[in-house]
């Protein structure tokens, strides 16, 4: 059974939108996400950054990890950045055990330790 998932865009500045992420990105949910960020940066060309908070998922299975490299391709490749704030551990060990962490974040796993002690 899945607990859900809420995504809500706003702007937090100007050029920069904020989406806070509530709940699990699984299989059940996949899509959601994505469709909400590809749609708002179509209908608005100003937002030249999108930060993601992550402080809010709950769970993230490999369909969620797509779902977050889908994003990340949405917002990249429409010449925007992609920023992933508040990660909790478990988020990071994901990108870590999948090689994904330097892609979706910039970091590498020791950088992200350094950076949290």
């Amino acid at each position: 059974m899945t607990s859900g998932l809420t995504c809500t865009w706003t702007i937090a500045d100007e050029g920069t939108a904020r989406v806070t992420v509530t709940g699990d990105l699984e299989f059940a949910t996949a899509g959601l996400l994505v469709r909400l960020v590809a749609d708002r940066l179509a209908g608005d060309p100003g937002v030249r950054e999108v930060r993601l908070d992550c402080g809010e998922i709950g769970f993230c299975d490999s369909s969620g990890l797509s779902e977050l490299i889908k994003v990340h391709r949405a917002v990249v490749g429409t010449g925007r950045r992609l920023f992933l704030d508040n990660r909790k551990p478990a988020l990071d060990r994901l990108f870590a055990l999948t090689g994904t962490a330097k892609y979706l974040t910039g970091e590498t796993a020791d950088s992200r330790a350094l950076h949290d002690s």
